[in-house]
């Protein structure tokens, strides 16, 4: 059977957040299963683009990727447009990932006449949160690009949650659930140090100024301690920053950019817990980075992680800054719980194998129904 993936952007582009890795180590997994996968994606990397060989097959990690390369950067590739078509008839089951860039239009209109079957993850592109901006814009874009092939997609969601949002626009379509992963590896010890932490791009989505506000009632009982928000800019930082002035917090509360993998599991691995105040996930794979460290997680309930309270292995909560304080100090000052032995359980139940393996099965269903 042969895949091909078409995604706005793709790993080495991680600008743009956990979506980037779920995608990559999901298809790096899988294609180690006697699948031949393709990947059609473009350039882009925010504001600039990926030092990558582009508009033609390269190999990479057991598949191939082809980046378009993009006119204008995030809004035209001629390249893809046109060469799309060749990349869809070589294949036997297009993947298509994001709902609002301009290549799905294309996707969805050549897989049509060519006759292919469609699997769609919408990424969390379809919860309610997401039209709260360009809402009437989006609306549009799905009634005229996406709706008139409807019948020919089989959905993909990483959770309940996004399953709902999408049978709220799709009620008779077929949605399959299949969760993203970590890497749980030999877990090392490391001491903790007294910061929380936050991890994720700086966009007004991720509920970062909540949890400065939460903070600012910690740091007043625990002044000891410190917040640290790890995460490229998407245009929320000087709010941000303006906000951590406005509580007196400048040296409580440190912005410390991009992290590397290697930067990253340390960092999540010496806090005393992740906060996670989105204001909507589809997934959340920080929270399982996280858990995959030892180390407990505070989720709003606008994301799908209610599994971390019932496993002991942090809480789930509504996400105002009274709920966060409080639990942000709950976990402080309890030392009772092995929050390590939960989160590290609770990971291992979404390794990356396993999570590829139901992939598989899901695309040979998809490819023989």
């Amino acid at each position: 059977m042969k895949v091909l993936i078409v995604i706005p952007s793709f790993y080495p582009a991680i600008i743009y957040g956990g979506s980037i890795f779920a995608s990559y180590y999901l298809t790096k997994e899988a294609a180690k299963m006697n699948i031949d996968f393709c990947v059609s994606t473009t350039n882009a990397n925010g504001k600039n683009k990926l030092d990558v060989i582009s508009n033609k097959f390269i190999e990479l990690n057991n598949f191939k990727i082809k980046y378009y390369d993009e006119f204008i950067t995030n809004y035209l590739s001629f390249k893809l447009i046109f060469g799309i078509w060749k990349d869809i008839r070589m294949n036997d089951l297009i993947h298509l990932q994001g709902v609002y860039s301009y290549p799905i239009p294309f996707v969805l209109f050549y897989s049509f006449l060519l006759n292919k079957k469609l699997f769609f993850s919408p990424r969390g592109s379809l919860s309610s949160y997401s039209f709260s901006k360009n809402g009437l814009f989006k609306k549009i874009w799905i009634n005229l690009f996406i709706r008139p092939f409807s019948k020919k997609i089989i959905w993909h969601a990483t959770s309940q949650k996004e399953k709902n949002e999408i049978n709220n626009f799709f009620p008779k379509s077929k949605v399959k659930i299949i969760q993203d992963g970590v890497y749980v590896e030999d877990f090392k010890f490391t001491k903790k140090e007294n910061y929380i932490a936050a991890l994720g791009r700086l966009h007004p989505v991720k509920g970062f100024d909540l949890l400065i506000k939460a903070f600012s009632y910690v740091s007043k009982i625990k002044p000891n301690f410190f917040l640290k928000i790890a995460g490229s800019d998407d245009g929320d930082l000087n709010r941000l920053k303006k906000i951590v002035a406005e509580h007196s917090l400048n040296e409580k509360v440190l912005f410390i950019g991009q992290l590397n993998i290697k930067e990253k599991n340390i960092f999540l691995r010496k806090s005393q817990c992740l906060v996670m105040p989105s204001h909507t996930e589809n997934f959340g794979i920080v929270a399982l980075e996280a858990l995959s460290q030892g180390t407990p997680v505070i989720a709003s309930k606008n994301t799908p992680w209610q599994i971390i309270e019932n496993r002991n292995a942090g809480y789930w909560i509504e996400n105002n800054i009274n709920q966060i304080s409080n639990s942000i100090i709950r976990i402080i000052n309890n030392k009772q719980t092995n929050y390590k032995e939960n989160c590290i359980n609770l990971a291992k139940e979404f390794d990356w194998m396993h999570i590829a393996k139901l992939y598989k099965k899901e695309l040979i269903n998809i490819s023989n129904e």
